[in-house]
């Protein structure tokens, strides 16, 4: 009998962790890397709360495992590694290979997108693409900080730039993104008619909680002067609305230890 009872527990404890999975993929903005959730110490705050580091997605779409694998229970996160200067067309594109992959090999698996800045942009293309055609890689949550839902002023100054003479000195001082990113820059201009971002808002998203991370601090030298607050704002995007949550928080526009904690309360 208390063999039983013993196989009976460990069942329950097996469909308990199996029912309550989940993996956090953490999606990087402009000029960084997966890799910067770690430098801040987010990821590190994050596993104080449950959550394992399994690894990483590089852009071939191989995954690379660290410490505990992933599994069909449990918490774990993911880094997403995009070629963060390319069109978001392009990265988005990866995210999507990305969340197939996870679907596949963990159906039952609910899977929260964190993003940051561009990233944001990027994920949610991503979502509009799978949802208008008919896949939801079973993505319940999506969390932005600091992203230009509506655009970035400074975006539109650089995309601008570059078809001055500015953008033929600027290689000449190691300042040669402002080209190669030019596509990008244009996306993440503040949105008007026949543009990728009014697109985009417009677009039907997926059923899902959204929570916007908004830096509220708008003085220029400790605010985010890269993006207005009111572009962060996911309520603010015709297609998403009133769905969206908010939390505003000071600080610039970079990641920060902070939004470890901050995430810490916005994931399950």
């Amino acid at each position: 009998m208390q063999r039983q009872l013993q196989t009976i527990a460990a069942f329950i404890l097996f469909i308990s962790g199996y029912v309550q999975a989940d993996i956090a993929v953490l999606v990087h903005g402009y000029h960084s890397s997966g890799n910067g959730w770690r430098y801040n110490g987010i990821t590190q705050t994050l596993g104080l709360n449950g959550w394992n580091d399994a690894g990483f997605y590089n852009p071939q779409g191989n995954f690379n495992y660290f410490g505990k694998a992933l599994s069909d229970s449990g918490k774990h996160l993911v880094t997403a590694e995009l070629p963060s200067e390319s069109p978001v067309e392009i990265q988005a594109t990866l995210l999507t290979q990305y969340l197939s992959d996870i679907h596949a090999r963990f159906p039952e698996q609910k899977i929260h997108l964190v993003a940051h800045s561009a990233g944001g942009i990027i994920t949610r293309l991503s979502l509009v693409n799978s949802y208008s055609q008919g896949e939801k890689y079973n993505v319940v949550q999506l969390i932005t900080i600091a992203t230009p839902h509506l655009g970035s002023p400074i975006a539109k100054i650089i995309e601008k730039a570059s078809n001055t003479p500015i953008g033929f000195i600027a290689p000449l001082i190691g300042a040669d993104e402002i080209n190669r990113a030019e596509i990008l820059y244009k996306q993440l201009s503040p949105e008007d008619k026949n543009h990728f971002l009014f697109w985009l808002n417009r677009q039907p998203h997926p059923a899902m909680k959204y929570t916007s991370v908004i830096r509220g601090d708008g003085s220029i030298m400790k605010g985010d002067w890269l993006v207005p607050s009111g572009s962060q704002n996911m309520a603010f995007v015709p297609a998403i609305g009133m769905n969206a949550h908010t939390v505003t928080t000071p600080g610039d526009h970079n990641l920060k230890f902070a939004d470890g904690f901050i995430l810490q309360k916005l994931l399950p």
